[in-house]
């Protein structure tokens, strides 16, 4: 019995080393973007809208920092409307430099006074209708339905008061029997 709890607990040690393995193999995924149906929660604004210009780069931070004028074209969550400024970020995490003219789905974060459209929310221009959907069907509140009330007459209180009736005739009945029976001393 005691060979056997040292190479139980050594077993026990090594399993939990191996679970803890893969969060180094996280930090390789930590860049996927989220499905729109996530980042649309996630994000503090969600709107479609066309770049209204190429944008200045900003080479003077690491990775470099691009800021471009939009314009809203929908707003589906948060309060971006009109000519926003959209900054993004290159490097491995970041969305880069985006096109001007082109349609976009963005999923941003205020940034003070301009919205961060980071990498790990998804901003895309691919496939911008059917993913705008997608958006709107996450982000729509619940239908509840009601239905009618029953119809008819109401039940009779003898029916109602029955099960409470039948419960207190057993409570009544249990005390007598305890009651009544021979108790031991100790």
């Amino acid at each position: 019995m005691r060979r056997t709890v040292p190479g139980l607990f050594a077993v026990l040690l090594g399993t939990l080393a191996l679970v803890g393995a893969p969060a180094t193999s996280y930090a390789a995924t930590a860049c996927t973007p989220l499905a729109p149906t996530a980042a649309a929660q996630e994000a503090d604004a969600v709107f479609t809208g066309v770049l209204a210009g190429a944008g200045q780069t900003d080479d003077s931070v690491k990775p470099k920092r691009f800021t471009y004028p939009v314009t809203v074209q929908t707003s589906l969550k948060g309060s971006a409307t009109g000519r926003v400024t959209v900054i993004t970020r290159g490097g491995s995490c970041g969305i880069g430099r985006l096109q001007p003219g082109t349609q976009y789905l963005f999923f941003v974060n205020a940034h003070g006074q301009a919205w961060l459209a980071p990498g790990t929310l998804g901003t895309t221009s691919q496939n911008v209708p059917a993913t705008e959907q997608q958006v709107v069907a996450a982000l729509a509140p619940p239908t509840v339905t009601f239905g009618e009330p029953k119809v008819g007459a109401p039940e009779s209180l003898r029916r109602i008061a029955a099960p409470g009736v039948a419960l207190v005739l057993i409570g009544l009945l249990g005390l007598l029997f305890v009651r009544r029976s021979p108790r031991t001393h100790v």
